[in-house]
């Protein structure tokens, strides 16, 4: 190898090696957990500029508040239930997410707007995507990564949620069941439990 080769290779080392040093965002996680009240940023990880390459169409639908058409959901439910989990799998997530808050934020505020019913209708078929692919893969760090989701989904910290997180009730409820682990159980039941106490009186 030339020595102008092995300088350059040196220095690609390098780089990797401090951006290793620097906290370089692991992706294959759930990436929005406590990124305050938006979803495009978490810290120094730039979540939605390194997912918007993987799903450029759903994302020009998504956040687009004049489109109300249907995106085309496929390419994230197969990849969120792809075998063997990778970091695909954890790209779905994470745009799924950033979709339902996105949609859920404009529907709470904007109650009896031209596009409340079709923005409300479109994030309760994303937080289908999840639900589904916890009982489709028995991953242990995917199933944890999706949990975290309906968690900061019904946290309230995200712009919009905190008057939508009771609708998540039913919804974490039902995949207590499909979960045998006790503690991720446990957990999954902490939060129903916790949704269901924000419910209005005579829905409970």
């Amino acid at each position: 190898m030339r020595r102008g080769a092995i300088a350059v290779a040196h220095l690609g080392l390098t780089l990797a090696l401090l951006a290793c040093a620097a906290g370089n965002p692991d992706p294959g996680r759930y990436r929005l957990a406590h990124s305050g009240a938006h979803w495009d940023q978490q810290g120094d990880d730039p979540v939605f500029a390194s997912l918007r390459p993987s799903y450029p169409a759903y994302f020009d639908v998504i956040l687009d508040p004049s489109r109300t058409e249907e995106p085309d959901l496929r390419p994230l439910r197969n990849d969120l239930e792809h075998r063997p989990v990778d970091r695909r799998n954890y790209d779905a997530l994470n745009a799924v997410a950033i979709g339902y808050f996105e949609l859920n934020y404009r529907a709470a505020s904007n109650p009896g707007g031209s596009t409340y019913l079709a923005d409300n209708f479109r994030a309760a078929k994303l937080l289908a995507i999840p639900w589904r692919a916890y009982s489709e893969i028995d991953d242990d760090a995917l199933r944890d990564a999706i949990v975290m989701f309906f968690e900061d989904a019904g946290s309230g910290e995200k712009l919009g949620t905190a008057a939508t997180a009771p609708r998540l009730a039913g919804v974490v409820a039902s995949l207590e069941p499909k979960e045998p682990q006790a503690e991720r159980r446990a957990r999954l039941h902490r939060l129903a439990e916790n949704l269901k106490a924000q419910l209005p009186p005579d829905v409970n």
